[in-house]
């Protein structure tokens, strides 16, 4: 199992009970005080009517102004109002006896008989809530205060016992509990374990990307398995809410935990279309819980656009951010940072969608996906070269040559059989996809040199064979085994090794900026010292052209117009290249090593040998104005406890983290969008492929999916939000 679903899992499990509410005193609208009835810690005041000591501290305690104050006094003439009768600790000591009773300035009432209302249809002949303490007036006409009091207790006493009362108590705990619901579940577990099963597969459905239609079929076969599958829920529809239901719950509650934990986060964007021929903005959030021990990127949403502009992109990622309740208060405290490619619509430095972002969150960091810039780096020294060139139109010859004919393939397949040749598969050469796809090619050509050699010049001496494709099998096989491509061969497997190793690098999850930063250093003193010195590949493709024999086969000069690499030229260009795409930050490189001199300070092994008391605080300081961290004065405080006792600078380090070095996220959501949107699945709406990869991409394992939580949600009217499955 992946550490990601691992961390995340918590996140889906059932949420434990609501905290009490707090005790307080509160004055309705019709000016009676009311006490929450959930205050515990009932002390009932001993009021018989021998208490006369007691009774004559309570006379002599009432503090009318402060009672005014709270509006539990009435000023007006007749009787005495309760507040003159008792002060306001008196009267919070006889609701610690008796939670429900209220003080207004009509006199005493009681809560759960107003809440309740009515006892329905359960109550008893003769039974009923008396009037009085339903609207709160129950008084006493007693000359004195000391028999008012005394009257006063007597009522309340024998409210607090009579059967009406308790009633009304047992309708409100009941109410609380959800009583019918819980029965409903109670009682028909063996009907929940059933749901379960279906919801399990229908869950299991989603994780390999199966369509709805053949859910039925699912469940027929369980059945004659011998497992109770109930007779509803059966459906392709209801298959679909089902997932729908599922999808929304877990997003639900880690959304939750993300705005209750405001961690910085990190934006992946990326723009593509789909099988279904629907523009999509596919967005990835990066952020790091507490719970989570380094940041991950998590799947957010698949945005259906109607407007390819900038303006377009950001109005509809703002929506469905807000939707999130990621506002725009709460966006600029913890959004830092977007990734995305290098395409124009994202990029643009007039009007792109990262500019239109900056101007909202000034802060935000715009980070140019690595994996991308290097191919792009990759691309700039195929400009320079054009040796390089003549080398991938060859490679584009025998990837069109086996890639469209089955004989071909054949033929291949049994000239590598009779040499013992393991066979790879020829793919084309430095063409949209990652370098590491190119790397794959040109091993394939290494391997297979023999093979294509052998078939090359049995085709060219084929009489079945027209003149035209024998001749042009002849120019493949002396192209095959000339110096110059031999030599070619062998260098451009090294650089490629060290650039696919690179791309992989930059493309893992855990990549951060000095870890990219290091990596891209490392890899430009490399291509350096390779200029050089040959790589080990480059070393045995020059001694086979020093042998005329590479891998069995002869070698030849070749003609005169066949370009051979030069080594010193191609990895210095390959360095520089990597120097000028990979290492810079916006416009030019002054904005990169700024921010890079400022991440230094944090990690010990850049701190110089002699430092000041003052070291590091500046870019400290600087680094915590760019991620929005408001206090930055007590970073700094632990900044110098982290450099006498190296602890942590937990606040710091994640905001660094969350920056998301490449977009490769997005690109691997979009393949799995294509298992899910394949050709017979081509009509569904984007926001059901938005649910599909929700499941696939954030749900935990199907062994470690636990149904029970989402069948009691799916059954309860009061938290199902979705009509419900046809049944």
């Amino acid at each position: 199992m992946q550490k990601k679903q691992g961390d995340l899992l918590m996140f889906f499990k059932k949420s434990g009970q609501p905290d009490p509410k707090r005790p307080k005193l509160a004055v309705d609208s019709g000016g009676h005080g009311e006490c929450s009835s959930s205050v515990s810690g009932i002390v009932e005041d001993r009021g018989d009517n021998s208490e006369t000591a007691k009774d004559d501290s309570e006379a002599g305690a009432p503090v009318r102004g402060e009672l005014e104050r709270e509006g539990l006094v009435v000023t007006d003439g007749g009787e005495a109002a309760c507040g003159e009768i008792w002060t306001k600790e008196q009267f919070k000591e006889k609701q610690k006896t008796y939670p429900w009773l209220t003080m207004g300035k009509t006199g005493l009432g009681c809560a759960t008989c107003k809440k309740v209302g009515s006892l329905g249809p359960d109550k008893s002949a003769g039974m009923r809530l008396a009037k009085e303490w339903v609207s709160g007036t129950v008084k006493s006409s007693a000359p004195d205060i000391v028999k008012q009091q005394r009257a006063l207790r007597k009522k309340i006493c024998e409210h607090g016992s009579t059967k009406a009362h308790e009633m009304a108590s047992d309708i409100v705990e009941k109410a609380k509990e959800d009583t019918l619901t819980n029965i409903i579940i109670n009682n028909e577990s063996d009907h929940i374990q059933t749901t379960a099963r279906i919801f399990r597969t229908a869950y299991k459905e989603a994780k390999r990307h199966r369509p709805a239609y053949g859910f039925e079929q699912e469940i027929d076969c369980q059945e004659m398995n011998g497992l109770n599958m109930g007779r509803i829920l059966h459906s392709n529809v209801a298959c679909s809410h089902i997932q729908q239901h599922i999808a929304t719950d877990m997003k639900k509650k880690l959304l939750e935990k993300i705005v209750t934990c405001a961690p910085k986060i990190g934006l992946m964007l990326d723009e593509a279309t789909g099988l279904n021929r629907k523009s999509a903005l596919i967005v990835y959030l990066r952020v790091q819980l507490p719970e989570m021990e380094s940041p991950e990127n998590i799947f957010f949403e698949l945005i259906e656009l109607d407007d390819l502009r900038a303006e377009g992109i950001v109005r509809k990622l703002l929506e469905s951010l807000h939707r999130a309740n990621f506002n725009e208060d709460f966006l600029s405290k913890t959004l830092v940072a977007l990734t995305c490619d290098g395409a124009s619509v994202m990029l643009g430095r007039k009007s792109g969608v990262a500019v239109r972002l900056q101007s909202l969150f000034p802060s935000l960091v715009v980070w140019h996906c690595a994996a991308h810039r290097l191919e792009l780096a990759v691309g700039d020294v195929v400009k320079e070269m054009a040796a390089v060139n003549h080398f991938k139109m060859f490679m584009d010859k025998l990837y069109s040559l086996y890639s469209t004919s089955n004989k071909n393939r054949i033929e291949l397949k049994e000239c590598a059989d009779a040499l013992d040749v393991q066979l790879c598969k020829i793919g084309r050469v430095l063409d949209t996809r990652w370098v590491s796809s190119s790397l794959r090619a040109v091993e394939a050509v290494w391997k297979s040199c023999p093979a294509l050699h052998r078939h090359f010049t049995q085709a060219a001496q084929d009489p079945s064979r027209d003149s035209t494709t024998r001749e042009s099998y002849n120019r493949l096989a002396k192209r095959l085994s000339s110096h110059a491509f031999v030599t070619n061969l062998g260098l451009m497997y090294d650089a490629l090794q060290e650039l696919s190793e690179l791309s992989l690098e930059l493309q893992k999850q855990e990549c951060n900026i000095m870890m990219s930063h290091k990596a891209i250093s490392r890899q430009i003193r490399v291509f350096e010292a390779m200029s050089t010195r040959p790589g080990r590949h480059s070393q045995q493709s020059q001694s086979g052209v020093e042998e005329d024999s590479f891998f069995g086969v002869p070698l030849h000069a070749g003609r005169v117009t066949d370009r051979t690499l030069d080594s010193r030229a191609f990895f210095g260009s390959l360095a520089r290249n990597l120097d000028k795409c990979l290492l810079s930050h916006g416009k030019d490189q002054s904005g990169y090593n700024k921010l890079i001199d400022d991440v230094k300070v944090v990690y010990p092994q850049y701190w110089p040998q002699e430092e000041d008391e003052l070291f590091g605080e500046k870019e400290v300081e600087a680094l915590c104005q760019q991620f929005s961290i408001h206090d930055p004065r007590q970073v700094i405080r632990a900044f110098r406890e982290f450099r006498e006792s190296y602890g942590e600078l937990k606040g710091l380090l994640a905001a660094i983290n969350t920056v998301p070095i490449s977009s490769a996220e997005c690109e691997r959501g979009f393949s799995q969008m294509n298992l899910i949107c394949s050709a017979n699945r081509a009509s569904l709406l984007p926001s059901t492929i938005s649910t599909l990869l929700f499941l696939c991409l954030v749900g935990p394992p199907l062994t470690r999916f636990n149904p029970i939580p989402y069948v009691k949600s799916f059954v309860n009217p009061r938290t199902q939000k979705c009509t419900g499955p046809e049944e």
